[in-house]
Parts: structure tokens; C-alpha cells; sequence
């Protein structure tokens, strides 16, 4: 989550330094180099554009003045700032016009202060037959001249007005920015540094985290183990005391029972060690086809003898999407699918059998072992689309609250000689599956435990 965070910190640095970058393009295009260079490619097209209007004109028409100001006008009309006209030697400046000027009038008088560097510069472009470019610098402004000749005796010329006054600060302002690109880019660069070390930071840290809730698991187990083997040791011991401690005339009997309680005890050792060594073990499903009403009902008849006996109601419901299997009404004995054509319409799932034979069987023992005289047990299945879902309920005493969080953790239980494994494996074989489990918290009274199952 931080180095994602610190990730979206550095993009946005990172965009940053691009946007100041587009500013700086911007502001270099509104110096005066680049206007003037603008400048001085406009004049060249410009030229063009008078020269292919003159080849039209006719000196002899009525009225080619007009036309001779509506080609300069025309060749000047798409570029701000610029005045032109053209010059012969024997009229000198004429056909003058400045379309794009800022006034509130027409404007139709050349400058007079730029005539003699008007006619200089067509004279030179006369001479040479090819355009003329000169820059006079200044104070506030830089006036670019240009000048072409459009027809034997005839130049074309433009004056371009680049104003410099603010260049300095212009200039300052570039600086500036520029000296905040460097910083960004190092600070972005800075900023990448720590994030790969704080990457490698976290990973250590996680692993160490890791590391620690394993040996602090590992702990817990082993406590819960000790404790769990120490109760039966302590009662084997306190026995086989009271056998060797009898008189003569009670040794046999106090050593009879001694023994039988041994034997007990040494049984539930044997299930604690199967039960945790079977937690320890990779769980790897063998999935097969299983015809899940048969199979439920199996479940239920394995489990009757023991809820009659202790005066509880097993009941087996079958929700949504399940259909129930002739097989399992007739019988009550699992049936697994091969493939055959009687099977068509019943509802196959697709998990390991045993396993999950093992999963209920750790369920209804526990649900059974936490329901009173008169009370209900349920076994259930639905279907949710690709979903199936198992569950196991009592109206029993239900989970106490300080269990809850921690209730399919090896080693923690709340039914007397439990020991707290059956749950742990419920877990691990669900999981194995795809799937999850988890305790119904809205079920009330008693426990609700829920599984989902990938279907197939």
C-alpha cells in the first residue's frame, strides 16, 4: 500500500516536470530569437506570395493602384505585425498596406523614418535577384526587414515589429522555470532513489513480519500442544499412582481401571497426533464427480445413530439449485458418478469426496457435541451459479465471543476434551478446494459454519 502510494506520488512529480517542460517550449516561442526567426521565414513566403500577384498586374489598368495595395493586402492578411508594400525606382514606395494593424483606422501611410532602408534593401534585392533579410536591433524593439524582387523592375519588401522591451524579464522568467525543471527532475530522481530502497525497506520488514507471526504461531502451537498432551500424561500418572499406591486387595482393580483410563488417554493422544500431522500436510483434493444429494444424505445417515442418542434432530436441507437424488431417498447411501447416462439429471459437483467427507464429519461432530436434548441440527447444500455452498447449523450454545475471531485456529476450542484441531483442518481442506469458509455471525441461536466451493 506505501509503495503504492509513493508510487502515485512519483507520477505526479514526474508529470510535473513534463508540464514545465511544455511551459518552457511556450515561453521560448514568445522571445524575441524566435519571433524574429519566425519573422524572417514569414518575409521569405511572403515574397512569394507578392511575386505570384504581380505577374498580373497591369500597369496600364484604371485602376492598378487598388489592385496593387489588394495583393500586398492579401499577402499580408494572415500574419500579425506585418506591414509591406512594393518599391520601384521610378515610384519608389507604393501599393503600401498594413491589414492586421492594432489602430482604430485604416492605415495607409508607410513609415517614412523606414524609407531610405526600404529602398535600399529593394535595390539589393534587385542587384542580386534574390531576397534581402536584415534585422535592426533596439532598444524596446526589432524591426526585421525583408525584400524580394516580384518582377524585373519591382521588389516586394515587409517590416516586422518584434517588440524586446520585456525579453529581459522574459529571459529571467525562462531561467526561473528552467532552475524549477532541475530541481524537479532531481527531486524526482531523489524521490525514485528512496522509493526503490523503501521497497527493499518494506520487503525485508515484511519478511521479518512474516518470520515473526510464524515463530509466534509456532509458539501458540506449541504451548496449545504442550497443554493438550499434558492433560492426558497428568491423568495416565494420577491412575497408574492410585494402582501402585492401593493395598494388596484393591491393587487389581485400581490397576484394571488404571488401565482402561491409560487406554483412553492414550487414544486421544492418537487423535491429537493424526489431527495435527494431517494439518501439517499438504492438502492436494482428488476431485471427482459426486452426486451431491446422494452424497449429503450419506453424510446425514453416518451421523444419526449418534444425534438419536443424544436426542437431537439431524435434518438435511437442500437448497436452491440442488435437486434431490432418488438414491440418496431410497437408501441413504453416497453415490459417486462415472459418467453414466442415469446420471444425467442429477446435480454432479466436482470436489474430493473424502475429504470433504472429513470436513462434515469434523462439523456435526462439533455441532452435536454443543446441542442440547431437543435441539436441531442442520446439514445444507445450495447452489449459487459456479458456487456451491455447504453449511452446518445448531441452535446450541453458539461461539463465544472471545473465540470468534480466532475459531479456525489450531489448538483453540471451546468443547471439552477438544482438541481444537477439527476446525483447523476444516479450514485447510476448504481452502485446498479454492474455496473459503466462514462462521455465520447473523445465525442465531447457536453456530452457523458456511463453506463455498468452486462448483466445478
Amino acid at each position: 500500500m506505501l509503495k503504492r502510494d509513493l508510487s502515485w506520488l512519483w507520477a505526479a512529480i514526474a508529470a510535473m516536470v513534463l508540464l514545465v517542460i511544455w511551459l518552457l517550449l511556450q515561453l521560448g516561442r514568445q522571445g524575441s530569437e524566435a519571433q524574429i526567426a519566425a519573422a524572417r521565414t514569414r518575409a521569405a513566403v511572403i515574397c512569394q506570395i507578392m511575386r505570384a500577384g504581380a505577374q498580373r498586374l497591369d500597369g496600364r489598368d484604371a485602376q492598378a493602384e487598388a489592385v496593387e495595395r489588394a495583393v500586398v493586402d492579401m499577402a499580408l492578411r494572415e500574419d500579425n505585425g506585418v506591414e509591406g508594400g512594393l518599391w520601384q525606382a521610378q515610384r519608389g514606395v507604393y501599393g503600401y498596406a498594413f491589414p492586421t494593424y492594432d489602430g482604430s483606422g485604416v492605415k495607409d501611410d508607410a513609415p517614412a523614418a523606414e524609407l531610405p532602408r526600404i529602398a535600399s534593401l529593394a535595390q539589393r534585392a534587385l542587384a542580386s535577384a534574390a531576397p534581402v533579410l536584415e534585422v535592426r536591433p533596439g532598444l524596446r524593439e526589432a524591426v526585421v526587414y525583408g525584400a524580394c524582387p516580384v518582377s524585373a523592375d519591382v521588389a516586394g519588401w515587409t517590416l516586422t515589429r518584434v517588440a524586446t522591451i520585456a525579453d529581459n524579464a522574459l529571459d529571467h522568467l525562462v531561467l526561473a522555470v528552467s532552475a524549477l525543471l532541475c530541481a524537479l527532475v532531481l527531486a524526482g530522481a531523489w524521490f525514485a532513489v528512496l522509493l526503490t530502497r523503501w521497497g527493499r525497506e518494506v520487503q525485508r520488514l515484511s519478511g521479518l513480519l512474516v518470520a515473526s507471526e510464524r515463530m509466534a504461531a509456532l509458539g501458540s502451537l506449541a504451548a496449545g500442544l504442550a497443554h493438550e498432551i499434558r492433560n492426558p500424561l497428568g491423568t495416565i500418572r494420577m491412575k497408574v499412582d492410585n494402582a501402585l499406591a492401593a493395598s494388596p486387595d484393591k491393587r487389581g482393580a485400581r490397576t484394571e481401571a488404571a488401565l482402561h483410563t491409560t487406554l483412553l488417554q492414550v487414544q486421544r493422544l492418537e487423535t491429537l497426533v493424526a489431527s495435527l500431522l494431517a494439518l501439517t500436510q499438504p492438502f492436494h483434493p482428488q476431485r471427482a464427480p459426486v452426486v451431491l444429494a446422494d452424497w449429503l444424505a450419506q453424510r446425514r445417515q453416518d451421523h444419526a445413530d449418534a444425534a438419536a442418542d443424544l436426542d437431537v434432530t439431524l435434518a438435511l436441507t437442500l437448497g436452491a439449485g440442488i435437486a434431490p437424488g432418488d438414491h440418496a431417498a431410497a437408501h441413504g447411501a453416497a453415490a459417486q458418478v462415472d459418467g453414466g447416462a442415469n446420471t444425467a439429471d442429477l446435480e454432479v459437483a466436482l470436489f474430493d469426496p473424502a475429504q470433504m467427507a472429513r470436513v462434515i464429519d469434523n462439523l456435526l461432530i462439533n455441532a452435536l457435541a454443543h446441542t442440547t436434548a431437543g435441539g436441531r441440527v442442520e446439514l445444507g447444500a445450495a447452489r449459487d451459479g459456479s458456487v456451491l455452498r455447504l453449511w452446518v447449523a445448531d441452535d446450541g450454545r453458539g461461539v463465544p465471543p472471545a473465540l470468534q475471531a480466532s475459531l479456525f485456529d489450531p489448538l483453540v476450542t471451546g468443547r471439552p476434551g477438544g482438541t481444537g484441531l477439527g476446525l483447523a483442518v476444516v479450514r485447510e481442506v476448504v481452502q485446498a478446494h479454492g474455496g473459503a469458509v466462514s462462521l455465520d455471525a447473523n445465525h442465531s441461536p447457536g453456530t452457523r459454519i458456511v463453506m463455498e466451493l468452486p462448483w466445478n
